[in-house]
Parts: C-alpha cells; structure tokens; sequence
C-alpha cells in the first residue's frame, strides 16, 4: 500500500472554557459522639507517645525540641486542610496522600437510595510535623469540639477533620520498615554468615522539610544516632528541593542490625534511631540487572550504513563494548565517571545489548539501523561482590544522583565542560530498583524523571522491570504439555493473577512524565528446538509473563505500551510443579549484540524482557523524530523546537491498541466481582495495549493521521476541528477514530496529586454524528496520567453532511496546584481509517479540507 504523510492542523482556536466544577461527596461517617468515643483513646496515646519519645531522645541529644510526625487518616476529603495546618502554631505541613478504606460499620459509602454499599471509601492520609506547641494547640482544638461545633476564627476547618477522622497515630515502624520491605531483607541477610561484610548498608530518606536549617539539624541528629551505635555515612547526604527529596545512605554493623530487628520483634521499641521523627523511611541499597544469557554465537558482519548527524537518543545504562562490528563508530560514548576502568572481558553486558536494540532493532529482523549516533553516558558498573558480577548502582553512590548528573551534563555541561547532547529528544533508561516495587506514591526517582523531562523538554523511556521469581503452575510439564493452548493460558494467567501484588512496576516506571514500556510475548526470532524449556503463556500479543504489572500513579494507566520482549520460555521441572524462567542465549528471544569472554568483535545472543522493549520504544521514537523533521522542513512553524518530544511521546502511545489481547484476558480473568471494572483491571497487564510504530509513522489511502502540538495555560481550550470525509456520511461502513493526546507536567512535589497541569478532552459521543462508541480502555482512567488515548468505533449510519467537522477541544487545568503559571507544552494525535482495501479514500478527502482550513485561518 502506499504510504502517504502525517497531515498537521492549522493552530488550534482558543476558545472559552465551559462552566462549572464538578463537585465530591462525602462518605457516610459517624455520629459526634461516637467519634468523641472511637477518637480519645487515639489522642491520649498521641501525648502518651510524644512524652515518651521526648524523654528518649532528650536523653541522647541535649537541647533538642521534641517533634512527632502525625498521621491523620480522613474518611473523604478535606478541603484547604494545607491551609488549616499552616493557620495552626507549631504544626508544618509535610503531605497528603490518597488512601482507600474498606466500609466498616461507621464509615461507608451510600447508593442512590441511601442505602450502605461494600464500595471501598476514598480517604486521605495527611502527615503533618508537630512540635510540643503543635500538639498542645491540637489537644485544645479537640478538647473544645467536643463541647461544642464553635472553634475560633480560623479553626473552623478542624471541625471537618475530627468529623471525618478514622485513625490518628504517629508516623512508625510499620512505614518506615515494614512496608519498604527493608526489615525483611535485613532478615534474610541475617540467616547468613558473611564474614566479608560484617557491615550492613541502608538508605535513609527524610521527611523533606522547607526550612533548611530544619534539614542541616536532621543530619544533624541522625548522625549523632547513628554514631551512637557505632554506624557511619558511606556518602555526603543529598537533597533536591525540586523533587522534595533528602536523603543519607549509611552503614551499621550486622550486631546492631540483628540487636534492631530482636528488638522490633519482642515489640521493644526503645531504640532512640527508629524514634527519629525526621526519618520517613529505611531503604535497602543498590540497584541491580539480573543475569544475561552466557551462551553466544557469531553473527555476520555488520552491513555498512552511514551515520552522521547530531544525537537525538540517548541511553543511561552499563558501559557498552563499543568496538562490537555492530556498534562501532554509531555510539557516542561519554564516560564521565571513567567507570569502564570498573570492567572486565566479558563484563559489558546489558548496556551492550540495550544499543545492539537501539540502533538495529532486532538482529534477526534485518531493519536498517539508526542513521544518527547515539549518545552513551555510562552509570552502572559491575558489581565485583556477585559471582556474575552484575551491573549495578554501588550502595555508597545515589542513583538519583547519577541520573541527574548524566541529564544535566547533556542539557547543560557540568563544571567547565560544555553540554554533550542537548539535540537528544529520548533518553533511554531500561533498568529500575528492584527495591522499589510502586506502592502509593512515586519514588524519588520517578519524580526526578518527571521534574528533568519537564525541564529539558525531553522524553524518558523507561521499562517496566522483570519479575524473576519461578511460577508454580500447579500441574507436572507432562500434565501442561497436553493442555490445549487456551487451557495453558487460563493456567498462567491465573497463577500471574495471584502474585500480581509481588509484580508491581518497579522505581521509576510510575514517572507521570515518561512512556512506561512493558514487554510482549514476542520476538522475530526462528527456532524449532524447545529442549527443556516450555512456553507457559502461548499467545503473542500477550504480555511477557515476567512482566512487572501496574497500575501506576492514582490508578493512571502504566504500563502505557507494550512492544516485543523477546518470548519468555520457562524450564521443566525435574520433578514437581514449578516452573523457572530460562536464561538461555538460544532462540527465542531477541537477538543483541553482546561481549563475551575472548574479545570476539562479533558475537550475539537472544536475551528478553521489558528492557529490550524499552529499546524499542527508544528506536521507535527516533524514527518518529525523522517523520517530525521532514514535516517540520514544510511547515517550520507547526512543530516548536520544545514541542518535539512531547509529540514523539504522543506518536508512540497513538498506534497502541489492545486489540487480540483484551479478549484473551476478558476470557480468562474477568469475573463477577471486577466485571464493572474490567477495562481498567486489564490495563495493569498491557496498559493501552500494543503499539504499532508503522501506524504513525505515514499514513495510507484509507487512514488518515491529522497531528497538532501547542502550549496551553491554566483554564484555556484549545479546539481543534477535524474534517469529516464525506464518503462515509450516511455511511454504515465501519470506521474507527483514535485520539491521542500527550503532555509534560510540571510536579509538586508537596501535593498528593503530583502532576500540576491536567489535560484532557472530551471523546465524541456515540449519539454524535458519527455514531462511535469508546472501546478499550476505561473512559476516567485514560485521564490520570500524562497520556489520553481513545479508540471509537462504529458501523452504525451516521449522519453528518459534506463540510461538517469533529470538534476536539483540549483543556487544561491546574491539578496539584492553586494557580499554574506555566505554558503547558503538549501534542495532539488523531487518525479516522477504514479497512485496507476499502475503495474510500479518506486520506484524501481529510488532506484537502485540512489544506481548506489552512487557507482560510
């Protein structure tokens, strides 16, 4: 078929916003009195605890003035409870983040008919630091509510809060160790005697105060506890203001690791660190890649391709051997930390592969590589303590740290080196924190991502991560190689169902800011010796099954695409039920190109996973930016300069769909209990689906891709008029419409919401002149992220005549802040098709009535 360009709309027309603002309701909560009862034992032990813990830490540190982090968890919402904090002396404002309850017998949510509903209750978590005089002013405040509705002038807010109030407590253990999983590695690494690391490394990350002398005495006091039990530093804290983040990395013997985790076992809680009001969590330390495939062979000699220009990708990952025929004189590498000096033969594995992906593609699949260099800043290094010597983030080094500094030094140069690559459009980043499964709120990381893209206007690609653990599938090989295909994947899927809370997306795949990547079942591989190995999930448009799942940020859908990871075999298990994922560097999978122990400039392996998908997606979007500049070459003023990543990001999640997929989970995961939520119950394995770059990358007889790009303020729309073809005007030939838009938010980082500017429009109807009805996925979902991506379709007749158009009207509104100063830069995708070999041509039709519109504006 042939193959025709993208078409652009004529600048959007800004028109008024609509009126009005939606408002929230209030779930059901209890009587005055019952909350006077369920709440004063709560408060009592607040004081209780404050005492106790001023008297611990007084003891330790002279002068110091106790504090206490207040967790105040609130049935529904409060409104301006940031404001009725800073109005109180001596309480500071920290954060609020959304948290969900299960209905209990005092707070629950009506229906219509007023009756109580098993709905889960939307709540806050608000954390608050409270200083004696804090606590002092909030015990009069509760001790006067419950003799009357009248607090004083510019309290009133409080009475809300006590009558919403489900649990208040202080900030504690179960946080700061439990749930950051650190307690329990601090275990398993106990239950082993290593004598070469009689000392344990750990992550410290701070409540992130304004005031800065606030930060210098919490360093302050921390190393003065920790010195206490004989710990020490192990780097200079960090702090970005930006993402609001504070941190210290240390190290304490394995006695006082074990002494702490005893004593939180017996509930003994006198330990003066833990007690540290400033401290908001332990981490464990490091980020490590999992083991790459050992086996290779020879490929043939890298066909010659000229390569020249400025970068426009860039990969943030281990060092790469340059020198393999396949990479040699395309990378740009930029080893600013010298960090190669850390290698040996044989070492350079994943950053390797991760380019081999970049610039080829797939090896097997014969594409033509990339004509530009790409930019190659190294931050990982071997690790010399594993017996693979696995690339890694060292314990003593922040991994925000690294990426920042990598960032900063293409956009802007560090120290008296000038910027290396502020031409780059995609920057690369096919690793995450295994550490840092998603829970709640985004990881430093992920807000660095967000806070970077935004500032450099520049589009991170970042994988989902890899799940590595076995799969008990409950059934022998011999019992699952006689299941049809349908009941193999009903097994797995189900089994993957089960763990999907030990699969969460790992640190920084929840970035709002960035394209997320899952992995496929799929590859261009060949092969037709299983050997020892099974293929548990046999359906290629499915998920790989060592995916790590979603959902991301407030529900918001993550991952965004899927692209080919490479199939995902598993090894048969001698004996029993469980299943083991194989490592081979036999097909299938993805062939790379690799280093291994000799030197040999040529060697390759098929590797897989979500990190070779994220490579994709890079590749991708460098092809995408050659479409953007041929464009741009026509029209120089359609496209800004700082407008291009954002419509590569666009470009990239407009061809997704679900299709093929969807049905296959539909059949075997939908149930009674999530069938009203179904759509976004699937999104958490294949986000929007797979995307197809060839969709976006031209266009075709009968499919038409119209693209716009702008920056939007706080309360404006921006409305865009697509031309309706007139041949399918009173037409019941099935048509489908697809909209994209995509966006870069500024965050705060001190607002639950995060994402400053929120974006949307509104999808045509199915009562609208074309009749389409929305398919995929879940209509509120789609507006939680970065990304709205819509597919309508319909065979309906509609009814519309000739010069009659589709109005999108984009809007913008300000979201984790009370006013947004900031020109939002955003993009617009939006393609109507037939079926191929359908004699309409709509290409034609929407090309000269955009031509029309051009003339006329």
């Amino acid at each position: 078929m042939a193959e025709l360009p993208l078409l652009i709309f004529p600048q959007a027309k800004i028109v008024d916003p609509p009126k009005g603002r939606p408002g929230f309701s209030t779930p059901n909560v209890p009587a005055k009195q019952i909350q006077i009862s369920r709440l004063t034992p709560q408060f009592e032990n607040l004081e209780k605890q404050f005492r106790a813990d001023q008297a611990m830490l007084s003891a330790s540190i002279a002068g110091l003035e106790p504090e206490m982090v207040l967790v105040i968890e609130t049935a529904g919402r409060i409104e301006d409870f940031q404001r009725a904090i800073a109005n109180t002396p001596g309480l500071e404002w920290l954060a609020e983040w959304d948290k969900e309850f299960e209905p209990d017998e005092y707070f629950f949510n009506r229906d219509s008919k007023q009756q109580k509903t098993d709905k889960q209750v939307e709540g806050r978590l608000y954390l608050a630091m409270t200083k004696q005089q804090g606590l002092v002013e909030l015990l009069n405040l509760w001790n006067l509510w419950q003799k009357t509705n009248d607090l004083p002038s510019g309290k009133a807010k409080w009475r809300d809060v006590f009558s919403q109030i489900k649990v208040i407590r202080r900030w504690g253990i179960q946080e700061q160790l439990i749930e950051t999983r650190v307690l329990d590695i601090w275990r398993e690494d106990l239950e082993y005697e290593d004598t070469a690391h009689e000392r344990m490394n750990f992550q410290v990350e701070f409540f992130y105060r304004k005031d800065r002398q606030a930060r210098k005495q919490n360093e302050a006091v921390f190393k003065t506890l920790l010195e206490e039990l004989s710990g020490q530093l192990i780097s200079p804290f960090l702090e970005y203001s930006e993402i609001g983040f504070h941190a210290a990395k240390a190290q304490l013997s394995r006695n006082s690791i074990q002494s702490i985790v005893e004593k939180i076992d017996r509930n003994e809680l006198d330990i003066n660190l833990l007690k540290l009001p400033s401290i908001m969590f332990f981490r464990p330390t490091g980020q490590s890649l999992t083991s790459s495939p050992d086996e290779t062979a020879p490929i043939e000699t890298a066909p010659k391709y000229p390569v020249s220009g400025d970068p426009i990708v860039a990969i943030l990952d281990g060092v790469p051997f340059s020198q393999h025929t396949w990479l040699k004189d395309r990378l740009i590498l930029d080893d600013a930390d010298e960090l190669e000096n850390e290698y040996q033969a044989g070492d350079r594995k994943h950053g390797t592969a991760m380019a081999s992906l970049v610039i080829h593609g797939e090896l097997d699949a014969n594409e033509v590589p990339l004509t530009r260099p790409v930019y190659f800043r190294p931050i990982l290094q071997p690790d010399p303590h594993t017996p693979n010597r696995h690339e890694h983030v060292p314990d003593e080094i922040f991994y925000e740290d690294r990426i920042e500094r990598a960032v900063r030094r293409m956009f802007e140069g560090e120290g008296e080196v000038p910027a290396q690559a502020d031409t780059v459009k995609i920057i690369n980043l096919s690793f995450g924190d295994l550490f840092r499964p998603f829970i709640h709120t985004p990881s430093p990381c992920a807000r660095l991502l967000d806070w970077l893209s935004w500032k450099y206007k520049v589009l991170f690609c970042v994988s989902t991560g890899n799940i590595s653990e076995p799969i008990d599938l409950g059934v022998s090989e011999g019992e699952f190689n006689r299941l049809s295909e349908a009941e193999k994947t009903q097994i797995t899927l189900a089994k993957i169902n089960e763990t999907a809370h030990r699969r969460r997306i790992i640190s920084p795949a929840e970035s709002l800011n960035a394209v997320t990547v899952g992995a496929s079942h799929n590859d261009s591989s060949s092969f037709s010796y299983l050997g020892q190995r099974v293929d548990i999930l046999p359906i290629r448009k499915l998920f790989s099954p060592t995916n790590c799942l979603g959902q991301g940020f407030r529900r918001s859908i993550k991952p965004d695409i899927l692209l080919p990871g490479g199939r995902q075999l598993f090894n048969s298990p001698p004996i029993g039920t469980i299943f083991s994922a194989s490592l081979s560097g036999s097909p299938p999978g993805q062939q790379v190109a690799v280093e291994d122990n000799t030197g040999n400039l040529s060697a390759s392996s098929y590797t897989r996973g979500s990190s070779n998908a994220t490579a994709l997606a890079s590749r991708a979007g460098a092809k995408i930016y050659d479409v953007i500049e041929s464009l741009r070459r026509q029209m120089p003023e359609a496209i800004k300069e700082d407008q291009i990543a954002v419509l590569i990001k666009a470009l990239l999640v407009h061809g997704a769909s679900r299709e093929g997929a969807e049905d296959v989970l539909d059949q075997h995961l939908k149930t009674p209990a999530n069938s009203r939520q179904f759509k976004s119950y699937a999104s958490k394995f294949i986000g929007y689906g797979n995307a197809n770059i060839s969709r976006v990358l031209a266009c075709t007889e009968q499919r038409a891709t119209v693209i716009g790009c702008g920056h939007i303020g706080e309360k404006q729309v921006h409305e865009y008029r697509f031309p309706l073809p007139p041949s399918l005007a009173n037409s019941k030939q099935w048509r489908r419409l697809t909209i994209t838009l995509a966006w870069f938010t500024p965050i705060n980082p001190n607002h639950r919401y995060l994402r400053q500017a929120k974006l949307f429009f509104d999808a045509p109807k199915n009562t609208d002149a074309l009749g389409l009805s929305r398919q995929e996925a879940e209509w509120n979902q789609v507006r939680r992220g970065t990304v709205q991506h819509e597919i309508l379709e319909s065979s309906k007749v509609s009814y519309y005549q000739d010069g009659d158009e589709l109005v999108i009207p984009v809007q913008c509104n300000a979201d984790a802040i009370d006013k947004l100063d900031e020109q939002i830069p955003y993009a617009l995708a939006v393609t109507m098709e037939v079926k191929e070999g359908v004699s309409i041509h709509i290409y034609q039709e929407v090309r000269s009535r955009i031509q029309t519109q051009i003339k006329i504006q």
